[in-house]
């Protein structure tokens, strides 16, 4: 396991062992009518009012489709420069045509690597998925055998480890056309084969990076019983496995995503466990104004699946139809997590080496939760000197359930050595990779007004605490 997977993994059990009480619902996205949930505090009692405004999050929202092996500027995806959308994820073709029957040289691995490292400096994160058969790109439309593609995988691991922060989640890939785990030329869209694949790229992948299949009936395969939620977030095989449908809405069974006449089950077993897991996808040209694709079934199933990324480019005409029928800016709000300040209430006044309390009442209005580990931080900075103080809050948002309000609640002690004076109070969710942590691309923004501080990446809990 790498640095970041290390660090993941001890902050997510730190945050469920930590995590303090769910508590009522709040409507989403109307930005009112949540049930107080904080216990009795002293202090000064601030509310906060509601932003409707589409915004850049990490690791959530629409996707646009890269070659990762092609020359890309990343910093258009971020600024709008892409199909005119602005993205912070970008869905990864590798293409390994060239190499179906050899290993893959150093000079394309060093290739790729630089490739990553663009992605990285350009502050967007990656859903990957490696391929040999691509119908219109590639020279021939054949896969590797299975040896060859666990081989390329033993070759890919490294790179993978090296860029673990940057990596949202992996899609199975390798079979097929597209990877997409049909039309082998090998043969290997049989369940045999495509265990061996998967258990080798759970074992090759960090931990911290997610598998996503493609077919219910090859996850209800490997794993017969849905998660349960005692073992979620926890490193183990299952609770890396999650979900992507690349044929959305394309009918009763998804273009093959659900088994004929087995959806019913099938979607109910995926209900239970995408609370957990990654959960992304596109719509497609299958069953083209289907009733399925209406924005009354798309809003439903968005939320029942708790998904978090949306290809914003494909299949244009469904999204057309989302536009026509007024719930495509909806979509994109509430696409993954979408998390806003309610209410806090903030001491006023401290001395220093005293002890204080600060709780914090945030809802999420979006579709799911986030689903890798980030800190939560209270920041609080000098006015005139600008040193900051940061106090972790025992608290973790991948268990802030959609459609729900938190209370998040914080007990400390301000240093002795603190300047005294007035300090500003910010709350940070930054990334947990060390590399990322600072880069306020990477922080989670509150969907609230005259909050977010573009330059630091804090979110401005409007209030001041003289220290004297």
């Amino acid at each position: 396991m790498g640095q970041v997977g290390r660090l993941a993994d001890v902050l997510g059990r730190l945050g469920l062992l930590l995590l303090v009480f769910l508590a009522a619902c709040s409507e989403p996205e109307t930005g009112g009518g949540s049930v107080p949930v904080l216990p009795p505090m002293e202090g000064r009692v601030v509310t906060y009012t509601a932003s409707d405004e589409n915004f850049l999050n990490p690791e959530r929202g629409l996707h646009v489709a890269f070659q990762l092996q092609e020359e890309n500027d990343y910093r258009l995806v971020r600024s709008g420069g892409w199909f005119g959308l602005q993205a912070s994820v970008v869905f990864a073709y590798v293409s390994l045509d060239q190499y179906r029957y050899g290993d893959i040289p150093q000079s394309y691995l060093n290739h790729l690597r630089g490739r990553l490292e663009n992605a990285r400096q350009g502050g967007v994160k990656l859903i990957l998925r490696h391929y040999y058969a691509f119908p219109g790109k590639s020279s021939r439309l054949e896969d590797a055998p299975l040896e060859r593609m666990l081989r390329h995988i033993e070759q890919l691991r490294p790179l993978w480890a090296e860029y673990e922060d940057i990596i949202w989640a992996m899609q199975a890939g390798f079979i097929g056309y597209w990877g997409e785990w049909h039309s082998s030329s090998h043969g290997l869209d049989r369940p045999e084969s495509k265990d061996r694949l998967v258990r080798a790229l759970l074992q090759a992948l960090p931990k911290s990076i997610p598998l996503q299949l493609r077919y219910l009936e090859d996850i209800e395969r490997l794993f017969p019983q849905p998660l349960p939620p005692a073992q979620a977030f926890s490193g183990g095989d299952q609770a890396r496995v999650g979900h992507h449908n690349d044929c959305f809405l394309a009918g009763e069974n998804d273009a093959g995503t659900y088994s004929w006449n087995q959806w019913d089950r099938q979607k109910a077993y995926l209900e239970k466990i995408t609370r957990f897991v990654p959960v992304a996808g596109e719509t497609c040209e299958v069953n083209l104004g289907h009733p399925r694709q209406s924005c009354s079934v798309a809003l439903a199933e968005l939320r029942r699946f708790n998904w978090q990324v949306l290809s914003g480019t494909w299949h244009q005409e469904v999204l057309d139809r989302w536009k026509r029928e007024g719930c495509y800016d909806q979509i994109v709000r509430r696409l993954g997590y979408r998390f806003r300040l309610v209410r806090a209430i903030l001491p006023e006044r401290l001395s220093r080496g005293s002890r204080f309390r600060v709780g914090l009442e945030i809802a999420n209005d979006g579709f799911a939760n986030p689903i890798r580990p980030r800190p939560v931080r209270l920041v609080l900075r000098h006015s005139q000197s600008g040193q900051t103080l940061f106090f972790n809050i025992p608290s973790d948002p991948r268990t802030w359930a959609p459609d729900a309000t938190q209370a998040v609640l914080l007990e400390a002690t301000l240093p002795s050595s603190a300047p005294t004076g007035a300090y500003e109070a910010f709350l940070h969710l930054p990334d947990p990779a060390p590399g990322l942590e600072r880069r306020p691309e990477y922080a989670i923004r509150l969907a609230n007004q005259g909050v977010w501080e573009a330059s630091t990446g804090y979110n401005r809990l409007l209030h001041t605490i003289q220290v004297h």
